[in-house]
């Protein structure tokens, strides 16, 4: 259990990291945003979804990271919004 919570982490935190990247191209880049609302907002749902999953099932990496990915789809979302 150990060995799989401690790779969940590292594989998503490197996906945390894309979410990242994107927000900051969303936010450097002057165009208007290509990005659709519902996609964006169909993750962010998706990952509140695995979020409560991990809380429900004690699973820390889980809940952990989705509970983050989900915080800066809201980002993305509201940077895309803004363009």
């Amino acid at each position: 259990d150990k060995v799989f919570e401690t790779i969940g982490m590292a594989f998503g935190i490197a996906a945390l990291m894309l979410i990242v990247v994107q927000i900051q191209a969303e936010w450097v880049h002057p165009e208007p945003s290509t990005l659709s609302p519902v996609f964006v907002a169909g993750f962010m749902v998706n990952y509140l979804f695995w979020c409560l999953y991990g809380v429900r099932f004690r699973r820390f990496a889980m809940w952990f990271v989705n509970g983050v990915a989900m915080l800066l789809q809201l980002c993305l979302l509201g940077v895309a919004l803004l363009k």
